[in-house]
């Protein structure tokens, strides 16, 4: 009856009804019994064409029973044969409906095992032209269902990523040339503008790479798909954005992503998405994004620059200032480690460089950091803290109180305030990081390299100081007491002319005594040596000025 109907809803409504009454009549004898019919149906047809009716259920009744699938590889596993001739027949309803019952089939345990042959000798090259070649929704939409399935296999990867090429080819960006391999398939479904297809392409990139980056990554960037991935970036899809992001975050991991400059390209596209996403109610999305923000700026060649437009760079300080400031505690420490990224020399040595925007990212995040903290029990010197810090019982019952995830972001806080420390010593050496070479003649610029290292001296003494000696009466940590440290001797070189001024306030308040207390306490743990190489130098400097005062 199945073909004898030739009204296209009609037979769709038979469809539907048979697969009904078997769901419920739950019996193995009708499967089979339909699974027979269904052989001696494809053997006789005359055409192609009158087979569709049985692709079609059989791909329903693989969706609808469960353990179908594998009763159809196991028992039936001829029907294959038919399943790869619909797939070469140049009729896309026929390939659709095809690739949906092999998705069903490549789904099931049973029959990802049993056509594993059948996949690496018969079907690989016919489904990607298929994927490559379709031009309806319903092919397309079908071959990535089963594509999806096939990824979930290392070993269908590896077959579909034509692994056997050699070294030589790989390194050749013209290797993909002439042939329909799967990056250049799943690049061309990224330029459909079709937001749904190119979420499922890049959903499927993803599901590669997460296989072996190192393997996978250079097939892609050689396709030049970072390019499109970016592009991207600019739509209003949630999920095509949450794709792309995951997509990109893997592709950082391959240094070819860098050196071929798809990061200079696609930075302003991350940043005006950042820009977008934080209109959003969705945290993770939020988090996604600053995640591979911070991999990109981490990772950037200090050779290639990654800002070369001035503009985009005080766009993204704007970011991160929103970021840190999101009522989302976990957003915010995700923006204050990409702070710690951005502030690199390399990053922001266009001159003129933005000391001002600079300074109010700082404030933003150590009063974050600071707005996190308990409030201090009682006002006390640093020499005051040195009982608490010898007492390792203390120390360790005050620990369980102070909220594991303030102590990170305290961190993360410290390392981003380092970072600023170091970046003005480094521009201390650069004349055109002196001032604004663009102030207009006898006025008098606020955005100077002198200005902002003043600033950072006196940030650190009002915030920076009491937030850590806070923290220090609840928790004693090495690695805060180390970037701490090393945040202070740091500070020596900022400003050269307020270095007595600096070394005297911190030897009237104790910190020289705090200071060997934690020495004598961390230096015992090999792994905290680094602190004693740190400290030392600058604590004798300490000693010597008391001595004078």
């Amino acid at each position: 009856m199945l073909h004898s109907v030739e009204d296209s809803s009609a037979l769709n409504l038979l469809v539907e009804v048979l697969v009904r009454l078997l769901v419920e009549l739950k019996s193995e004898q009708y499967l089979y019994c339909i699974l027979d019919e269904s052989q001696k149906e494809l053997c006789k047809a005359t055409t192609m064409r009158s087979s569709l009716p049985t692709f079609s259920l059989l791909g329903k009744l693989a969706d609808a029973i469960p353990g179908f699938a594998d009763i159809l590889v196991g028992k039936h596993n001829n029907l294959v044969d038919h399943l790869l001739m619909g797939l070469m027949y140049p009729n896309e309803g026929i390939k659709a409906a095809v690739c949906y019952l092999y998705g069903k089939l490549y789904s099931s345990p049973v029959g990802t095992e049993r056509l594993a042959g059948h996949f690496e000798e018969r079907l690989c090259g016919v489904f990607l032209n298929t994927l490559g070649c379709a031009q309806t929704k319903e092919l397309q939409v079908n071959c990535l269902g089963l594509l999806k399935e096939l990824l979930k296999s290392d070993h269908f990867v590896s077959i579909l990523m034509n692994n056997s090429k050699t070294e030589e080819e790989t390194e050749n960006p013209d290797f993909l040339a002439g042939e329909n391999p799967l990056p250049l398939v799943l690049k061309k479904l990224l330029l459909t503008r079709d937001e749904m297809l190119q979420a499922a392409s890049s959903h499927c990139m993803a599901s590669v790479l997460v296989h072996s980056p190192s393997r996978y990554a250079s097939a892609f960037i050689h396709a030049d798909v970072p390019e499109f991935l970016f592009e991207c970036l600019l739509c209003k899809s949630e999920f095509l954005i949450w794709s792309v992001y995951c997509c990109l975050l893997l592709l950082t991991e391959e240094r070819l992503f860098f050196s071929k400059c798809h990061t200079v390209y696609g930075i302003e596209s991350l940043v005006r998405s950042l820009q977008g996403v934080l209109l959003l109610n969705n945290v993770e999305l939020h988090k996604q994004g600053l995640l591979l923000f911070t991999e990109i700026l981490k990772r950037q060649p200090v050779e290639i620059k990654l800002f070369t437009n001035r503009g985009v760079c005080i766009e993204a300080i704007d970011v991160l200032m929103e970021t840190v400031n999101c009522p989302a505690l976990e957003v915010a420490v995700e923006a204050v480690k990409a702070v710690a990224a951005f502030l690199r020399k390399d990053h922001l040595s266009s001159p003129p460089v933005p000391y001002e925007e600079l300074q109010k990212l700082l404030e933003a995040v150590l009063k974050r950091c600071a707005d996190l903290s308990p409030p201090q029990s009682s006002k006390r010197h640093a020499g005051d803290l040195l009982f608490s810090v010898s007492q390792s019982h203390l120390a360790n019952r005050n620990l369980g109180r102070v909220p594991q995830r303030h102590g990170q972001f305290l961190l993360n806080t410290l390392e981003s305030f380092r970072n600023a420390c170091r970046l003005a010593v480094e521009f201390q050496g650069d004349f055109m990081a002196q001032e604004n070479a663009f102030t207009a003649p006898n006025s008098e610029s606020k955005d100077t390299l002198s200005n902002f290292s003043e600033f950072l001296l006196r940030i650190c003494d009002s915030l920076c100081i009491p937030m850590v000696m806070s923290h220090l009466e609840r928790a004693v940590s090495p690695s805060v007491t180390e970037v701490f440290i090393s945040t202070l001797s740091t500070l020596f070189t900022v400003v050269p002319s307020m270095r007595n001024k600096f070394s005297k306030k911190l030897a009237s308040s104790s910190f020289i005594r705090l200071t060997l207390e934690l020495k004598a306490r961390f230096c015992s743990v090999q792994r905290y040596c680094d602190m004693c190489i740190v400290s030392e130098p600058k604590i004798s400097r300490w000693e010597s000025r008391s001595c004078l005062i």
